[in-house]
């Protein structure tokens, strides 16, 4: 019994080494444009932030999008830090040709912890 779960142990411990890291999830519209992107960052016990507007700006540094929403109506701005590094390389590059462009409508979900920025968990085109 005793020897038996030694080679347990190893082999789950081999198993829990071997997972590949938590990736974002993209959705594809018919025409091929990337329309949405989900999983951008773990969960967290921040409070949530939903943002909804046209993008003002785009800038990317270290591994990192910031985005700027306005939303005319309410007279609002909404600060949004997209993470690329959990985003595949082909989204990557997808994500400022069909998602994130100054003037597209998106909604951006993000928890907000202690900053003007939120970190964005998911992406939507709105149309």
């Amino acid at each position: 019994m005793k020897f038996l779960m030694l080679p347990i142990l190893i082999a789950c411990g081999v198993t829990a080494f071997g997972q590949a890291p938590e990736r974002a999830r993209g959705t594809y519209a018919e025409n091929g444009k990337l329309i949405s992107l989900t999983n951008l960052s773990a969960l967290s016990d921040c409070t949530l932030q939903n943002g909804v507007g046209k993008v003002k700006s785009v800038k990317v540094e270290d591994g990192r999008a910031i985005v700027r929403l306005e939303d005319k109506k309410k007279k609002e701005g909404f600060d949004f830090e997209i993470p690329l590094e959990r985003l595949e390389r082909d989204e990557r590059e997808a994500i400022f040709r069909d998602l994130v462009k100054k003037k597209y409508p998106l909604r951006i979900a993000g928890y907000s912890c202690d900053s003007k920025t939120a970190v964005a968990f998911s992406v939507d085109r709105v149309y």
